[in-house]
């Protein structure tokens, strides 16, 4: 009888100390929703030095160029309704996974297409903020 008051009292005390270090290494919504807006923020950045230095590659004035545009232009469109979503209920399961799918497609087009040394940097900085959220999320691919 001793010995199994002792293994629940263990166990209680196991499972209750593996929630405070849960707890502990949670991120906050408050942070989470800095995050995202810190997100969107860099992504406008990017935006604009995008649309300046794709006018300077093999591809500008091409239907490519437009389709190029308009796929950073959503990217930067799904950042702030990702933000919006969260703010409104804590929660943005649905917008970011286009985010990163978007993100993923934006790779893919900076692998093809040199740009600019700026441009680049601003996007590492965008692909940096995804990681951090991402990490912070817990999201996995």
């Amino acid at each position: 009888m001793r010995n199994t008051i002792a293994s629940i009292t263990v166990f209680v005390l196991f499972a209750f100390m593996g929630g405070v270090v849960a707890a502990q290494t949670r991120v906050h919504d408050k942070d989470i929703e800095t995050m995202m807006k810190n997100l969107n923020e860099d992504a406008k950045k990017f935006k604009t030095s995008f649309n300046s230095g794709i006018g300077k590659t093999t591809i500008r004035k091409t239907s490519r160029e437009k389709e190029s545009k308009s796929l950073v232009q959503r990217f930067e469109q799904q950042t702030a309704g990702m933000l919006n979503q969260f703010k409104q209920n804590k929660k943005a399961d649905s917008q970011i996974k286009l985010v990163f799918r978007s993100a993923e497609q934006i790779n893919q087009l900076l692998d093809e297409v040199s740009l600019d040394k700026q441009t680049v940097s601003a996007w590492e900085k965008v692909q940096e903020e995804l990681n951090l959220l991402k990490k912070s999320l817990g999201v996995t691919e």
